[in-house]
């Protein structure tokens, strides 16, 4: 089961930087489906499945539990060879051992049954199959939170930090790599925490989206790209591959 989900929409207005990292993960997911059989997991309009099938991918199959959405999809890419159909994150229509590639991008955070989810993920792909997995650092996002605590957005069921992300996905997957975007200060990871202590965390989270309002005065075109760094990320952007 899922909560609400966001959407990228022209209909609804979203800070510049949020398109430019959706975007910035799309490409770097991109890189791994040339040749490849791909599930692109909650889609949403097409376009992210649109942008891995002009990357290579043998085959590209969008899925997503919102039907409105996906017919609009499908209404927009006819004629491509793209696919798409109708699931969850706990019920993912497709055959065992069925894609090569599997593309979760800002998506788990929504999973009520996440465990589950990591489990469906697992029987799609074929053994040694690649999982490309996005999802918001807590640290960052809601600092000095816990995973058991409600985040700030309301469409989050949980977020996580390394090690429990690790944790939620080592029982099907391994590490390939581990990618991220926004790199964050030790300096201001510290100083959110203790604004989150004095004020709640809420107050922290405000800071941070204050902080980011710098953004609309800098060319951000290279800005989120996903890179590796030993700083925090704002975002995991994990390369993993299936066991067994």
């Amino acid at each position: 089961m899922t909560v609400g989900v966001e959407r990228n929409s022209e209909e609804s207005w979203l800070p510049p930087w949020v398109i430019r990292e959706h975007q910035a993960r799309y490409q770097f997911a991109s890189t791994f489906v040339l040749g490849k059989e791909v599930v692109d997991c909650a889609c949403g309009s097409g376009e992210s499945s649109y942008i891995f099938s002009k990357a290579g991918a043998e085959r590209v199959i969008g899925i997503d539990a919102d039907l409105e959405t996906l017919n609009s999809a499908i209404l927009t890419y006819r004629g491509t060879c793209l696919s798409f159909a109708t699931g969850s994150g706990t019920d993912i229509p497709l055959n065992d051992a069925s894609a090569d590639v599997f593309i979760c991008l800002e998506s788990i955070e929504h999973v009520d049954a996440d465990s589950t989810f990591v489990t469906e993920i697992a029987r799609v792909l074929r053994p040694g199959g690649m999982l490309i997995l996005s999802t918001p650092n807590r640290n960052v996002t809601n600092p000095g939170s816990s995973l058991d605590r409600a985040p700030w957005n309301k469409y989050h069921v949980r977020e996580y930090d390394e090690q429990e992300l690790d944790l939620l996905t080592c029982s099907e997957f391994e590490i390939v790599e581990k990618f991220g975007q926004n790199p964050v200060p030790a300096i201001f990871l510290r100083f959110s925490k203790l604004l989150s202590r004095i004020f709640g965390t809420l107050f922290a989270v405000r800071f941070n989206q204050l902080y980011k309002c710098r953004w609309f005065l800098i060319d951000g075109s290279k800005l989120h790209t996903v890179q590796k760094s030993k700083r925090q990320m704002e975002y995991f952007v994990w390369v993993l591959r299936r066991c067994g």
